[in-house]
């Protein structure tokens, strides 16, 4: 596929999506088209190409956008900071328990959200007030409409040894579900949180073939462990999209964001190969032609010959 097909396959896939309802999926398949175009030397008319895919994702972003307005944070009279300082401040907040983390949840709530996280943050040492603690510090960032740095939070707890595995699995969760409930994933693409969050892969997309279908066992579900072989709709690179109608809802139930798929087999005109995939997105058409069907999104983690 030449450069000028590929333009016309990315910038197809994105309105066929904007026509569905599938915002966050027209929004990446966009700027797939920005990244190609800027990254191809020797193009006529380049700048002009750049300019109308920046206006139809500006048009998009402001499709997406919804006003927030951040209340300001009440003032708290000396002496309810001076009892809430008290239950705070023990040398072992640990033996205060429930207390020591009530007081630092109580600054949060009086708006006071940077003293809060700085407690909080001291409370995660604490085997028994960690995982409240390391919630709170992300509803903190996230009241304050602060995505970004719960995001990063989140992240470096991914990434680190602070928090167990499980423990890392709730936040995440808890992450999301705020972040959705709120309705700031109306501002900022849910995709991006998900894509931001998900393990990074080993391979780079020069790396990988032009892929038809693909081969797995389900993980969960009423169809645990059965081999299931979807065709792919549509590849960005390490990324593989999928349409699933309505009628197999029973593999879709055995799919769930954030897992992992091993011995997965990629079927290419080329070649046959095996590698891990993970589950970065999967989703109900709400409109179009495809209304009920889903989309589902696998990233490719590695690749075996």
């Amino acid at each position: 596929m030449n450069f000028g097909e590929k333009v016309k396959s990315l910038i197809k896939e994105a309105e066929l999506y904007k026509s569905q309802g599938l915002l966050n999926e027209a929004l990446d398949a966009y700027k797939n088209v920005q990244t190609l175009i800027e990254s191809t030397q020797n193009i006529k008319n380049k700048d002009s190409l750049l300019k109308k895919i920046a206006d139809k994702i500006d048009l998009l972003y402001a499709k997406m956008e919804t006003e927030f307005a951040t209340p300001n944070p009440p003032k708290v009279s000396e002496d309810a900071r001076s009892v809430i300082k008290e239950m705070i401040t023990e040398d072992d907040p640990e033996a205060k328990g429930s207390s020591s983390l009530a007081g630092a949840v109580a600054l949060a709530k009086f708006g006071q959200y940077d003293q809060a996280i700085e407690e909080l943050t001291r409370l995660l040492s604490y085997d028994s007030l960690r995982l409240d603690a390391a919630k709170n510090i992300v509803w903190c960032w996230l009241q304050q409409n602060e995505v970004d740095k719960a995001l990063g939070r989140v992240k470096q707890w991914m990434s680190g040894n602070v928090l167990t595995l499980s423990e890392v699995n709730s936040v995440r969760a808890y992450f999301e579900e705020l972040v959705q409930k709120s309705g700031l994933d109306a501002r900022i693409s849910r995709d991006k949180i998900q894509k931001d969050l998900e393990p990074e892969s080993q391979v780079d997309d020069e790396e990988i073939l032009d892929i038809n279908s693909t081969r797995f066992n389900l993980p969960r579900g009423p169809r645990k462990g059965e081999a299931v072989e979807l065709e792919v709709s549509f590849q960005a690179g390490k990324y593989l999209k999928m349409l699933v109608p309505k009628k197999d809802q029973k593999l879709i139930e055995g799919l769930s964001v954030g897992d992992q798929l091993n011995g997965m087999i990629f079927y290419s005109p080329m070649a046959i190969f095996s590698g891990i995939g993970y589950v970065s997105s999967k989703v109900t058409i709400n409109a179009g032609p495809k209304k009920g069907d889903y989309s589902l999104e696998i990233k490719i983690l590695s690749i075996q010959t």
